[in-house]
């Protein structure tokens, strides 16, 4: 059986990719080792901020209520099992959604031999190929360390362990030491570094009193020795419980990837910016690609960039405005090029109409303007760090002036303002911060 396309890999990347083809009326087949849905669906985006979620409602919303006159109790009844529907949904409807624009799907490891595909017993053959087959847990060399939970596993329990251990302060870590800390786990994030090293020290300042207002004991500067079954010996000293090691992620190569003689390393495929591999034939995109910013909503758009190139579109990436986020609480958001920022202004959320009213206050909005007057970087803390996060994003890609942003009426009262308000900051008109505020 011949394809137009063959797909490796049915997550966010490949079943994009794999739509977006098929719609053009190519015939394509998305093969999937396991399930459909991918890191995002199944082990990552989804779960994650869905146990994310409850433990903020859980947490959140009696003080909310009493900030507004109500009383509000709330208890948690089959969480894991609602996130395991949710799960199942969504992995489900990827599939579908190739299917529904015309595309073929497989289940089943598919083994490369060239120019063919071989997946459970049938061999199939492609004119192009694009491998979008993920990455997986990247574990610490150390003895006993089959003992413990990866990060994907961490986000898919069934049960709330009672004493908890989380190696790693990156995104993962932190996401996964706060809610399992507000679902009653007695948690410690061990980390070699500093927790979340890649934000800001405003940014991280936040994370951290969040963390240890939810009990969870930060460790840093703190390396795992070896584990014995639920004892963890470390750098700075021993700890007992249910072990988690969110400490990074590498590349899921299909067997047989060398028949291809394709260029990679130990970070991934490398690719132009159609996301064109060294073979013509073969593109690559997702997180088995060797570069930064390995997030779900890079990998769609590496995705409709490699399908479109294929259909005959001369189109490129651009990463500097890919959004990064922390799901923790507040979250924390950032995009753009910040060695190119000469000036930054910051709104603290505290000033915010809105954000009085809804009664979270904690965070700020924080622009970087380049020496042209343009937006180049934001940082985001709030709750509704995800969404404001996109508003600059725009403002990035449209190269927009921080004067226009300023004078830009944006809905009042809503938390999203304090991205005008941060612009306004640069220009003497941010009339709803007192002047002997420092902005904290």
């Amino acid at each position: 059986m011949k394809f137009d396309v063959i797909v490796i890999g049915g997550g966010s990347a490949g079943y994009v990719a794999g739509s977006v083809i098929a719609r053009n009326g190519k015939s394509v087949a998305v093969i999937e080792k396991e399930k459909f849905g991918g890191v995002c669906v199944r082990s990552g985006c989804v779960p994650s901020i869905f146990l994310y979620d409850v433990s903020f409602f859980l947490s959140r919303l009696t003080e909310i209520g009493n900030y507004k006159g109500l009383s509000i109790k709330v208890d948690p009844d089959d969480i894991f099992a609602s996130r395991n529907n949710l799960v199942e949904y969504l992995s489900e409807a990827g599939k579908k959604l190739v299917e529904n624009s015309g595309g073929a799907t497989f289940l089943g490891e598919a083994k490369i031999n060239g120019s063919i595909i071989e997946v459970e017993g049938e061999k199939l053959e492609y004119d192009n190929l694009i491998i979008a087959s993920g990455s997986s847990p990247s574990l610490p060399r150390i003895k006993g360390v089959e003992n413990g939970l990866t990060e994907d596993q961490a986000v898919n329990l069934n049960h709330i362990p009672k004493e908890l251990i989380v190696v790693g302060g990156g995104f993962a870590g932190t996401e996964i030491a706060q809610f399992y800390a507000r679902l009653g786990s007695t948690v410690t994030l061990v980390t070699k570094g500093r927790i979340l090293k890649d934000v800001s020290d405003d940014a991280r300042t936040i994370v951290r009193d969040s963390l240890e207002w939810d009990g969870v004991t930060v460790r840093e500067n703190c390396e795992p020795v070896y584990q014995d079954r639920e004892l963890l010996k470390t750098t700075c000293g021993e700890f007992r419980g249910e072990v988690v090691y969110a400490t990074g992620r590498r590349p899921n190569f299909p067997t047989g990837l060398e028949s291809l003689h394709i260029e990679a390393n130990c970070n991934g495929i490398k690719v132009d910016k159609s996301m064109r591999t060294s073979n013509p034939k073969v593109w690559a995109i997702g997180d088995v690609v060797d570069k930064e910013r390995k997030v779900a909503h890079s990998a769609m758009m590496e995705g409709y960039i490699s399908s479109l190139s294929i259909l005959g579109r001369d189109v490129r990436v651009d990463y500097t405005v890919v959004p990064q986020v922390v799901y923790t609480d507040p979250q924390v958001a950032v995009v753009g090029r910040p060695r190119e920022v000469k000036r930054v202004s910051k709104f603290p959320l505290g000033a915010s109409t809105r954000a009085i009213i809804h009664g979270i206050k904690e965070g700020y909005v924080k622009l970087g303007v380049d020496d042209e007057g343009k937006i180049c970087y934001g940082e985001v803390v709030s709750q509704y760090a995800e969404e404001i996060i996109n508003i600059i994003a725009l403002a990035i890609k449209a190269q927009m002036k921080a004067e226009d942003l300023a004078l830009l009426p944006l809905v009042h009262p809503s938390v999203s303002e304090g991205v005008s308000n941060a612009a306004k900051a640069l220009f003497n008109l941010d009339v709803d911060v007192f002047k002997d505020s420092n902005g904290a």
